[in-house]
């Protein structure tokens, strides 16, 4: 009876809720709880190519059984009521996490938001291509990201955690906060703070037509012997 295949097809296809993730492996796997006592383990959860998430416990989604099998369950996602950001403009995009941190590509803004540290770098990422463990079954692996950033010889990076803007390139660093604006090379540094300036170097050296000592016209510097020098040399 058709009404039968209908009804068939529609068990198979119903409501669940994230229970566990495992992000370990080559497929995220998922354990998750659907009707009453239906608590499946280990299910795949897909995702589009270039982009991965880890989603919270209690995020909501489907549950397909593809051809009514159990054995061939899947799980797609649908939200998490909680977390979701609101109101976002038509056409507009939104990557977003459980914190708070947010990214807005909007029509004329792009908004990068992240509530302790922002970290834009030329270098290493992660380990392409090196996914393996087949279908994903297995334990909980390693708790921290998979990341390739110690492979880097050379990295340009611009980093931003409240307190600093940090902007480094191989041995040189620039570093600005609410105090100073600090620019280091190597063994030397300038450090502009409000009502100073310290230049720590071997050799200092400047070059121009003009240089003002004191103020501006200058400030006559004094000899021992009370007369007025010509040429002044710090040691």
């Amino acid at each position: 009876m058709q009404w039968e295949h209908d009804d068939a097809v529609r068990s198979t296809t119903r409501r669940a809720r994230i229970v566990k993730v495992d992000d370990s492996k080559s497929q995220q796997r998922v354990d998750i709880k659907g009707l009453k006592n239906e608590k499946p383990k280990k299910i795949w959860r897909p995702q589009d190519f270039g982009f991965s998430s880890n989603p919270p416990k209690d995020s909501d989604g489907v549950m397909i059984q593809m051809g009514g099998r159990s054995d061939r369950t899947l799980y797609m996602d649908a939200g998490h009521e909680k977390y979701r950001p609101k109101k976002t403009p038509e056409g507009g995009s939104v990557l977003f996490n459980h914190t708070g941190d947010i990214i807005r590509v909007f029509k004329e803004n792009l908004d990068v938001v992240h509530i302790k540290k922002i970290n834009v770098r030329i270098g290493h990422g992660y380990k392409a291509g090196e996914s393996g463990g087949g279908e994903g079954e297995g334990g909980e692996g390693e708790d921290a990201p998979d990341d390739e950033s110690e492979q880097d010889e050379k990295t340009i990076s611009i980093v931003m955690d409240g307190d600093n803007i940090v902007i480094s390139f191989e041995q040189a660093t620039i570093t600005w906060n609410e105090e100073s604006l600090t620019a280091e090379f190597d063994d030397s540094s300038v450090k502009l703070e409000s009502g100073k300036t310290t230049v720590e170097a071997a050799h200092v050296v400047i070059k121009s037509e003009h240089v003002d000592l004191g103020d501006e016209g200058g400030i006559l510097v004094k000899r021992c012997d009370d007369s007025c020098a010509t040429k002044v040399f710090a040691v």
